[in-house]
């Protein structure tokens, strides 16, 4: 019996491995402040690899600013643009 289980064992593994998807990735932030004003940027880009598309990279940057006047009134915006290859 333990062959069995040990023989069945080995073949679901081969098989969840071998539709295994791998993944890695890199992320940068930036913040900066000055009078009246503050922004941030962030850089993310990531691989996948998986056996159905195979290696595919994304690519992304958000960016946002905020403006502080001297009356307090705060306003601002974001952006995110994103690529994949």
């Amino acid at each position: 019996m333990p062959k069995i289980l040990g023989a069945a064992t080995a073949a679901l593994l081969s098989f969840g491995l071998g539709g295994c998807i791998g993944t890695a990735g890199v992320s940068t932030w930036e913040y900066r402040s000055g009078p009246g004003y503050e922004t941030t940027r962030i850089q993310e880009s990531r691989i996948q690899a998986d056996p159905v598309q195979g290696l595919t990279h994304e690519a992304c940057t958000s960016m946002s600013e905020r403006q502080i006047a001297a009356s307090g009134h705060v306003s601002g915006g974001g952006l995110i643009a994103c690529r994949s290859e």
